[in-house]
């Protein structure tokens, strides 16, 4: 799958503040913690047969809605993203999402942590290689745990607890989506 987080959506013309989240959580990413204070949920829509796509992005930073999109109110953020698959059309089901190749339930396909992400787009990508991503509560507020490696063989784990802008991207795709359909994501991005 081609995935575009090269750059990070940062604006100065700001539509106000509608869509703020407000959260509490921790990503810690070897030995350094980062207190996550907001997030965002996007519905991709369904994948494949029964299979449904929601990416999960959290950030040390609060959100403001920047033409239609969640951008960090930080100059400087950290964060973590995990593209997550679910059978459940509506929402994430809760429970254990694991880190492989295979596009079903309960797995994830790609996520990476975010390191010192500044408005021109200088920052540290790492991607995850192996992990779990556990949806403990759904709905109108969410908590998550989350642990694993990365690409450089790092350790990560972490919380969030508290609501998240929602964003639905499933009309906008117009695909019935394939292993190698593109598509970019509101924060990292």
């Amino acid at each position: 799958m081609s995935i575009s987080l090269v750059s990070f959506s940062c604006g100065s013309d700001d539509d106000g503040d509608g869509g703020s989240t407000s959260g509490s959580g921790v990503l810690v990413y070897g030995d350094t913690e980062y207190q996550l204070k907001s997030g965002v949920i996007e519905d991709y829509g369904e994948y494949s047969n029964g299979i449904y796509n929601f990416d999960i992005s959290l950030v040390d930073s609060g959100l403001r809605i920047v033409d239609g999109e969640a951008v960090p109110t930080n100059d400087v953020f950290s964060g973590v993203y995990f593209e997550l698959f679910t059978s459940n059309s509506q929402d994430l089901a809760e429970g254990v999402y694991t880190f492989g190749n295979n596009i079903e339930g309960g797995a994830y396909s790609y996520a990476e942590i975010i390191i010192d992400a500044t408005v021109d787009e200088d920052y540290d990508a790492f991607e995850i290689n192996s992990g779990t991503f556990t949806v403990l509560d759904d709905g109108s507020s969410y908590e998550f745990e989350f642990e694993g490696t990365v690409s450089n063989g790092a350790s990560f784990s972490g919380y969030y607890t508290g609501s998240l802008v929602s964003v639905d991207y499933s009309s906008d795709l117009g695909r019935s989506a394939t292993s190698n359909a593109t598509k970019t994501k509101a924060l990292f991005n």
